[in-house]
């Protein structure tokens, strides 16, 4: 009876050490886990901001060139206002100088 019950006492203590190394496994499985999910975060951050750079500078470079499109028509118009200002200024001058001849 004596060798059953110290049996079973050491069944009892292999239990609790298997059980003991079974939670620190547990814990270190854990504690991998997290630095391997904090790494996949820290990589998909960075992939997420190099995409949006890329996304900001072709933006930048779309705007620029609308703007440079604008700026064109825009040049283009003024110097069609200055050609159209000059000729009616031409044309007043030579009307005023009818007037003043009495033509």
């Amino acid at each position: 009876m004596e060798d059953i019950i110290k049996q079973i006492v050491d069944a009892e203590k292999e239990a609790e050490i298997r059980i003991e190394k079974a939670k620190e496994e547990a814990k270190a499985i854990i504690l991998k886990a997290k630095e391997e999910a904090k790494e996949i975060e820290k990589r998909i951050l960075e992939e997420a901001e190099k995409k949006a750079k890329a996304i900001i500078e072709e933006k930048k470079k779309e705007g620029e060139s609308e703007a440079k499109i604008i700026i064109e028509s825009g040049k283009k118009e003024l110097e069609d206002l200055k050609v159209k200002a000059t000729e009616n200024f031409e044309k007043a001058i030579n009307e005023a100088i009818k007037l003043i001849r009495g033509i």
